[in-house]
């Protein structure tokens, strides 16, 4: 017996035949266009860029990162470890010679000052003593040694009277015998007294000559710490902006912290950093560009830094036009240091090249097509390659990415 099928069923089944064949066709369609683009590969003319090959200057760079900073920036440091006791400008505002930014607090650099000058009148006074020291027992000594000197003059008065008695047989000759002891005893006396004289001049000539040293020491210090109470008004040594400021009142820095920065922002320079094993190529006195969007600026490599860090070199690039309007504190740039330069050269513009069979490659428009060619690049850097083979003025190269098409030899312009 035949059973009925419902109608519903009945118009499912028949959208599902339709549907099959409408698959299988999209199927084939998407497989056609992708077998058509890897037989026949092609790019829009609208969807590329060119260039010429054409003769002129080139050059090697190395090609490094650089920030600009200001041509001269002065740092401003806590002379003692205290406090910030008031901030007087705020970055930004116009900085003179002498005018007080940061005040600092004084209490200990007073305390300081004061203890150091106590000690110097102390070592003033004790050396003023010393002197006078010096000076009694100079007086007294020299006193000693008058006196000793008329004793002996008198002793060798009597040995000489009593000789001449021991002659006339008026007198023994022990007498004679004790003169004699008694000229050597005063005559050693006296030689003694000399040398107490001369002792005593060389150990307090030392002492006070100790005690000037102790005291120039200490005024030395206490100069420093003048100075160091005068800089707890943290000031500019020349004009400037204020470009920097420690941020909170009441805020503990230590000596040598910095607490403001001051820069002359009318002029500027760029501090660059290279690799290392790049850095063995850069010398000082290299042209340099500076390279920030389209502008570019000419420069020199001033200075090179001698140490490594974390396998960076660091240099100084100094500007043929350091007010140049495009420079701003802290503006990130590229820089290129110049090590060789060619001029007359076959040239193209920069553009990705292609690695096809360990060779370099780039695609040259010939007709309505773009064909693969091998080239040899010569010189190079971030504008232009030198055409060293393979390529004739004049060429057409096409500068778009074509890596897609790096295994095809030709490709359609459409």
């Amino acid at each position: 017996m035949d059973r009925t099928i419902d109608p519903a069923l009945r118009r499912r089944l028949r959208i599902r035949r339709l549907i099959a064949p409408s698959g299988l066709t999209v199927a084939a369609v998407i497989l056609w266009v992708m077998v058509t683009s890897w037989l026949h590969p092609s790019v829009r003319r609208d969807q590329i860029r060119t260039a010429r090959v054409e003769r002129g200057d080139v050059s090697a760079t190395l090609d490094a990162s650089g920030l600009v900073v200001p041509g001269f920036e002065q740092i401003l440091t806590a002379p003692v470890s205290t406090r910030v006791s008031r901030i007087l400008k705020t970055p930004g505002a116009e900085a003179r010679p002498g005018e007080p930014i940061v005040l600092l607090d004084d209490k200990d650099a007073r305390r300081e000052a004061a203890r150091l000058e106590e000690q110097v009148a102390l070592k003033r006074n004790e050396s003023r003593q010393t002197e006078l020291e010096l000076e009694r027992a100079r007086n007294d000594l020299t006193t000693s040694r008058k006196v000793k000197a008329l004793e002996l003059e008198s002793r060798r008065f009597e040995l000489q009277r009593n000789r001449k008695m021991f002659a006339d047989g008026l007198t023994p000759e022990d007498a004679v015998r004790k003169s004699e002891t008694d000229v050597a005893r005063v005559q050693i006396e006296l030689e003694h007294l000399a040398s107490q004289l001369e002792n005593a001049e060389k150990d307090l000539a030392a002492r006070v000559e100790g005690l000037a040293l102790e005291i120039a020491i200490l005024h030395r210090d206490l100069e420093g710490a003048r100075e160091r109470l005068a800089r707890t008004e943290v000031a500019a040594e020349r004009a400037g902006i204020v470009t920097w400021v420690v941020p909170n009142e009441g805020a503990a820095v230590v000596e040598g912290e910095p607490v403001a920065r001051v820069a002359d922002v009318s002029t500027y320079r760029v501090e660059a950093s290279l690799s290392d094993v790049l850095a063995r190529r850069l010398t000082v006195g290299l042209p340099a560009v500076v390279r920030s969007g389209d502008t570019h600026l000419a420069g020199r490599v001033h200075k090179v830094l001698p140490t490594v860090e974390n396998g960076v070199v660091k240099f100084e690039v100094q500007l043929d036009r350091p007010d140049h309007a495009m420079l701003r504190p802290n503006l990130r740039v590229d820089v290129h240091a110049v090590t060789e330069q060619r001029a007359g050269a076959l040239r193209v513009r920069r553009g990705p090249l292609l690695d096809v069979d360990g060779r370099d490659s780039v695609f040259v428009v010939r007709g309505g097509r773009a064909v693969r060619t091998p080239v040899t690049v010569g010189l190079s850097n971030f504008e232009f390659y030198e055409i060293a083979g393979g390529l004739s003025e004049g060429d057409e190269v096409i500068l778009s990415d074509m890596s897609d098409h790096r295994n095809s030899k030709e490709v359609k312009i459409r």
